[in-house]
């Protein structure tokens, strides 16, 4: 892992969690101090930050960290429900049984939603990693950036909840017959539930 890539994941997990909060000001040297490498790679990872909408660099000013609105997050599900199924598509032809029992044991209707929350993001990964794309999953990088207010009010909801979990165990049963146009379907279906609560509870942040 370069540098680089160190400081803008560490990044990217502190604006998504909230430890760095909107407006917040991203001083390069400090950074560099704080990650133990040189202003580059800080300046580089600061501009692919950037690029995928968690942070805003400015003329003679340096970075600081994007508000997210409703806006913002629409568009970022819009290009999900595009990439992820395909993605899920091209892994219900290429997934093993060992991933599958891993997607079944993260289907858990007991967990806390903090677990299920944490349980969510790893089901999906490991869906991208089974379709064996690296354009995929570097367009899904984009994408990605979903901050921890709405993944937390989504898995806090008892109605999405229920219906996330309903179609994680829709997309293993898509897998477990390795069939791509279920899963297709049913991952489509899941981004688009995420669209819908996003609408009908965040119209004005």
């Amino acid at each position: 892992m370069t540098s680089t890539v160190r400081v803008r994941d560490e990044l990217q997990h502190a604006i998504l969690e909230g430890v760095l909060r909107p407006g917040e000001r991203l001083r390069a040297e400090a950074l560099a101090q704080r990650f133990g490498t040189s202003r580059t790679p800080v300046r580089e990872a600061l501009l692919q930050l950037e690029a995928q909408g968690l942070v805003e660099v400015e003329p003679n000013r340096g970075a600081v960290v994007k508000a997210f609105d409703a806006a913002d997050l629409l568009d970022l599900y819009e290009l999900r429900a595009l990439l992820e199924p395909q993605a899920a598509a091209r892994a219900a032809t290429r997934i093993g049984d060992a991933d599958i029992a891993r997607l079944s044991e993260l289907t858990d209707d007991n967990a806390r939603p903090e677990q299920q929350m944490a349980s969510n993001e790893l089901f999906h990964r490991i869906i991208l990693e089974a379709a064996q794309s690296p354009r995929l999953t570097a367009a899904m990088r984009a994408a990605s950036g979903i901050p921890r207010a709405f993944r937390s009010s989504f898995w806090h909801d008892d109605d999405q909840r229920a219906e996330s979990l309903m179609c994680h165990r829709r997309l293993i049963d898509a897998f477990t017959a390795h069939d791509a146009q279920l899963a297709e379907a049913v991952m489509r279906m899941h981004i688009l539930g995420a669209v819908a609560f996003l609408e009908k509870t965040w119209p004005n942040r």
